[in-house]
C-alpha cells in the first residue's frame, strides 16, 4: 500500500514540474508590431537608429510611406509579466559576447524572441545589421501565421472556390462573392473606409505564360473585370510606381509575386495590390490571385499583410 501511494505521489509531483515548465501564455500585440527591450538612453542613441533603420524601413508596395514594422520600446525594469508575452520581441544584451539568437516561444506561444547581443555599441550595432534577414523574415512569417489565425475565428465556409477553381483559400466571413464572369471571381470586404478585394482568375496552360508578364496579365485583367465609378473607366497599375518582384513558392508551388499600386484609368482612384501568379502543375495551369485595397487617405500596410496572408492559405487539389 504504501509502494503505491509514493508511487502516486512521484507522479504528481513530475506531472506538475512538467506543467510548470512547458504551460505558456498566449502571446498578444498588433499585427506587425515588435517591441524592442533596450535601455532608454540607448534607445535614443546609434544603437536604437539601428534598429529602427532595419525594421521600421519603409514596407514596400504602398502608395504612402509606412513602416516594415511598427516599434514599440520597453525598459529593461519592465519587461516582466504582461510585457513578455509580446508575439515578438527584440531584446539588446549588453553582457555577452557579440552574436544573436533567434528563439521561438521563449516567454509565451507564437513568439518570436531576437536576443542581439555585444559587449559595446558597435558590436550590437554589427550584430543588429547581421541578423536583418533572418529577423525579418522570421517576423514575417509570425505575422503572416497569426493572420491566418485570426482569419479562422470566423472563416468563410462556403464551398464555391473549391467546386468550381479546385482551390481553397482561409478568408473570413466578412469576405462575400462580388463579382463573377467566366474564369475569374471578385471577393470584397467592406472596411470602415473603403473595400479590400480578392481577384482569382484560372488562366492558360503552365507552358504559354511566362510568370515575369504579371503586370501584363494584371492590366488585361483588371481592364476587363475591374470597372471604375465612372462609365468606361477601368483599374491599371500605375505607371509612376516601380513595382517590386519576388520569385516564392506558395505550398511548394513556384509563384511569382508583384507589389505595386494602382489607379483607375479616367477617374481618381488608386491603392496598392499584390498579386501571385502560381504555377500549378497538378492541372497545367496558372493561377492568378490579387489582393487590392481602396481606403482613400487611411494607413494600408495591414490590410495588404491580410490579403497576403490569405492567398498564402492556397491550397490546391488535383481535378478529377
Amino acid at each position: 500500500m504504501k509502494k503505491i501511494i509514493l508511487f502516486f505521489c512521484i507522479t504528481i509531483v513530475f506531472s506538475c514540474g512538467e506543467t510548470q515548465t512547458t504551460y505558456k501564455p498566449l502571446s498578444s500585440g498588433r499585427i506587425h508590431s515588435l517591441s524592442v527591450v533596450i535601455d532608454s538612453k540607448e534607445w535614443n542613441t546609434k544603437i536604437g537608429d539601428a534598429i529602427r533603420n532595419t525594421y521600421a524601413d519603409e514596407y514596400l508596395g504602398l502608395p504612402q510611406i509606412e513602416e516594415r514594422f511598427s516599434l514599440s520600446h520597453i525598459d529593461y525594469e519592465t519587461f516582466s509579466g504582461f510585457a513578455r508575452t509580446s508575439r515578438n520581441i527584440i531584446y539588446i544584451n549588453k553582457r555577452k559576447t557579440p552574436g544573436y539568437e533567434i528563439v521561438k516561444n521563449k516567454y509565451a506561444r507564437p513568439q518570436v524572441f531576437i536576443e542581439i547581443s555585444g559587449t559595446n555599441e558597435d558590436e550590437i550595432i554589427s550584430q543588429i545589421e547581421a541578423s536583418r534577414q533572418k529577423g525579418i523574415i522570421s517576423f514575417s512569417k509570425s505575422e503572416i501565421i497569426e493572420n491566418q489565425r485570426r482569419i479562422l475565428q470566423s472563416p468563410l465556409t462556403e464551398n464555391e472556390l473549391k467546386k468550381d477553381y479546385s482551390i481553397d483559400l482561409t478568408m473570413s466571413s466578412a469576405y462575400q462573392v462580388f463579382k463573377k464572369e467566366n474564369n475569374e471571381i471578385w471577393y470584397q470586404k467592406p472596411t470602415k473606409y473603403g473595400t479590400s478585394n480578392i481577384i482569382i482568375s484560372e488562366l492558360n496552360s503552365v507552358d504559354k505564360i511566362e510568370l515575369t508578364n504579371s503586370i501584363q496579365i494584371r492590366d488585361s485583367i483588371s481592364k476587363n473585370f475591374v470597372p471604375g465609378r465612372v462609365e468606361g473607366s477601368y483599374m491599371i497599375s500605375e505607371k509612376a510606381y516601380s513595382p517590386v518582384f519576388t520569385k516564392i513558392r506558395i505550398n511548394k508551388f513556384e509563384s511569382f509575386e508583384t507589389r505595386g499600386t494602382w489607379e483607375v484609368k479616367g477617374d481618381f482612384m488608386g491603392g496598392p495590390f499584390i498579386n501571385y501568379l502560381v504555377r500549378d502543375t497538378l492541372n497545367n495551369r496558372l493561377l492568378y490571385l490579387e489582393g487590392f485595397v481602396f481606403s482613400p487617405s487611411q494607413r494600408k500596410r495591414d490590410n495588404i499583410i491580410e490579403l497576403e496572408a490569405i492567398i498564402k492559405s492556397l491550397k490546391i487539389y488535383k481535378r478529377n
